[in-house]
């Protein structure tokens, strides 16, 4: 059974369709990449999956439940997680207290204590012992005591995706996570990506516009455009498929 199974989506803002019937499935342990033109609803779909959007039809399951039932700030408790375009790190926090955010989104105090410095006794201390590991595990530990404000871009990058980690979450979604990147942080991503989705038994589904990174590391990559889905599968066939060449990748994948 698929963890994530997106039926009959659509989406509508007044009278623009984002998404349309759209239908697609990621199956547990998966990494797989949504792609598409500027505008063909792909952050749209991740809205919908952690709660901020309702679609006006469709269903959306993960492992089975009805997601459409649960609100946004349950999203995390039930095992999602995700990172966002732009940056949503606290500047003023350290990089420890930031990835602690992640980890009160799944407990029972909730992120707004972590933001605010509530002591919360034992549980605090497990989270921050939580956190602490996460960032040794991608490498972070020495930027823990710093504030995230003057830290390179890359390290951004990954802190966000520590704190996401900081979530216990099974379907982890990361929205452009190579945007921004050197041509050598891309490689360092896809390899961590990797070691990531092992080590924490995640699935991953990624929307991102570096078609090496796609077709490099997802084992199945979605097509959208005008929020329709013109293609699924491995990357090979995405890859030559005449569709999805002429409304997007052209000779940019060779």
């Amino acid at each position: 059974m698929a963890l994530l199974d997106v039926t009959g989506v659509t989406v509508r803002f007044g009278g623009v369709v984002a998404l349309e019937g759209l239908t697609f499935a990621v199956e547990p342990g998966q990494i797989c990449g949504l792609i598409g033109p500027n505008g063909a609803g792909k952050t749209t779909v991740f809205n919908c999956v952690s709660r901020i959007y309702q679609p006006a039809a469709g269903s959306v399951t993960f492992d089975g439940r009805d997601l459409l039932r649960i609100p946004a700030h349950g999203i995390a408790r039930a095992g999602i997680a995700r990172t966002f375009q732009n940056l949503a790190l606290f500047p003023s926090l350290t990089v420890l207290e930031n990835v602690m955010v992640g980890a009160h989104a799944s407990a029972r105090q909730g992120w707004t204590r972590a933001a605010l410095r509530w002591r919360t006794g034992g549980e605090e201390r497990r989270l921050r012992s939580r956190a602490a590991d996460i960032l040794r595990v991608l490498d972070l530990d020495r930027y823990a005591p710093r504030p995230c404000t003057g830290l390179p871009f890359g390290t951004l990058k990954r802190i966000e995706i520590a704190r996401a980690l900081a979530a216990t979450p099974r379907l982890l979604l990361l929205d452009e996570p190579a945007s921004g990147l050197t041509h050598a942080e891309v490689g360092e991503l896809s390899a961590m990506l990797r070691r990531l989705r092992d080590d924490f038994e995640l699935t991953i589904l990624l929307v991102e516009h570096h078609m090496q990174l796609v077709m490099g590391l997802c084992e199945k990559v979605v097509v959208l455009d005008f929020g329709r889905k013109i293609a699924d599968g491995p990357p090979d066939r995405i890859r030559d498929d005449p569709g999805v060449v002429e409304a997007y990748l052209g000779s940019a994948v060779g």
